[in-house]
């Protein structure tokens, strides 16, 4: 049996390091299937009952995706910021808040291990840098709670393949578990998964050995939770979103997994119904859940990159938590009710092309900058259209076909039949469910 790195650290009053796993001897090889002669060592199953109350409560560390004892995935193509939202959560967890809105997490301080495969040292501390200095976090906010991971020059694999069988690396489990144990890490994330493992990455039977026997394993037995951030396989056809089932690879990595959640840009769509340019609009990244074996899916969040100046005259992307406008934000019973009194004059069109548009009307009373002559703010023009959209479909205004001057048939803006207390629905709340 292989030396027991856990205990001579343990002794030697230090954690493990990436170079004691190379002074390990090779254990002999643990694959994913017994020996069919060998007799198994396991407890027969027992009829079942157990109190409720006996159980013991699923321990959801982070907005329902991090949970004790089991492995989430993100799933992000490139330019798409999983690193970048990997180290926004990281942060929050350690300091015990959301860095953006100050809202104390219920879990407390959490103990945090970042571990990347893809970049070096110095570019994972530019990024942990920059968020940090971007919403004013201390190292005494962080304390002794977050450690940031750089493998990429010296890599952590915990599976690869002897024999064409995919084996766990005894040395690489006992390194990660003692770190972990040692240190009383909560929550441990794993940055992208292809760079810890050397199986076959489309062999379901593969990757879920390196799921199950290896992260799994690891979170299950230090009650951690465990996140892989995983990249999505060639985009469908026609399809503009990625969704969790496209990650690369074998599918049973979404399979073992207990939550999936997927990164996406904003669509072109959405960009216009939010009056946002292309450009502005790469900047905005929804996050939607897929998957969610041990709670709700929930409604998708977005985030939007900001960019911070280091010091050293690095300019870095960070995560912020971003919400679509609320056109209604603002409004009230008394804007209504001046939007129906222009409607009662039957002079303003439906159609936003005519120049006596209703839109251009509202707008002036609104404070608006649409105009059919002049500027336009293309913000204003989205939460303009969105609001007559709005108090279209709820009755507050309605449409009447009659001939115009020309006797030509046109659409033009009355008030509607009912009248709504006050517009609580916003048409942009989330624009992806449309």
């Amino acid at each position: 049996m292989t030396a027991d790195i856990n205990y001579s650290m343990k002794q030697r009053g230090k954690a493990a390091t990436l170079e004691d796993i190379d002074k390990v001897k090779p254990e002999p090889p643990r694959t994913n299937g017994s020996d069919p002669g060998e007799k198994q060592k396991r407890e027969p199953p027992v009829p079942w009952w157990r109190d409720p109350a006996t159980i013991p409560k699923r321990h959801s560390l982070y907005e329902g995706h991090y949970i004790r004892g089991a492995i989430g995935a993100t799933i992000g193509a490139g330019g798409r910021a999983k690193t970048t939202r990997a180290v926004y959560e990281a942060v929050c967890m350690a300091v015990g808040f959301d860095i953006a809105t100050k809202v104390v997490s219920p879990q407390g301080k959490l103990r945090v291990w970042f571990c990347n495969g893809e970049e070096d040292q110095d570019e994972l501390d530019r990024r942990v840098a920059a968020t940090c200095q971007h919403y004013c976090i201390t190292r005494t906010d962080l304390a002794d709670r977050l450690y940031v991971q750089s493998v990429r020059d010296k890599p952590l694999r915990i599976a690869t393949l002897i024999a064409g069988r995919p084996v766990i690396d005894q040395a690489a489990l006992n390194y990660m578990e003692h770190f972990i144990r040692q240190n009383g890490i909560d929550v441990f994330m794993i940055d992208p998964l292809i760079s810890f493992h050397s199986v076959i990455e489309n062999d379901n039977a593969h990757m879920d050995v390196v799921i199950k026997e290896g992260f799994g394993s690891i979170a299950g037995r230090t009650n951690s939770a465990g996140e892989v951030f995983h990249h999505p396989g060639k985009p469908k056809s026609g399809q503009p979103d990625t969704t969790v089932e496209d990650m690369r690879g074998a599918s049973s990595v979404l399979w073992a997994v207990r939550s999936a959640r997927v990164l996406n840009l904003m669509t072109r769509d959405e960009a216009v119904k939010l009056g946002l340019s292309d450009d502005e609009r790469r900047l905005h990244i929804r996050i939607t859940n897929g998957k969610a074996n041990m709670g709700p899916l929930g409604k998708s969040k977005w985030m939007r990159l900001v960019v911070e100046n280091l010091v050293n005259g690095d300019r870095i992307a960070c995560a912020s938590p971003w919400e679509p406008p609320d056109p209604f934000k603002y409004l009230t019973k008394t804007d209504m009710e001046l939007a129906r009194t222009l409607a009662r004059t039957g002079a303003y069109r439906a159609d936003r092309r005519s120049p006596e548009w209703f839109g251009y009307a509202l707008a002036k009373q609104l404070g608006l900058t649409v105009a059919h002559e002049g500027h336009t703010d293309p913000k204003d023009l989205a939460s303009l259209q969105a609001i007559i959209k709005k108090w279209l479909e709820n009755k507050v205004l309605d449409i009447e076909r009659r001939r115009d001057e020309d006797r030509k048939d046109r659409s033009f803006i009355i008030p509607g039949p009912f009248k709504p207390e006050a517009p609580a629905v916003s048409a942009l709340a989330c624009p992806d469910d449309e």
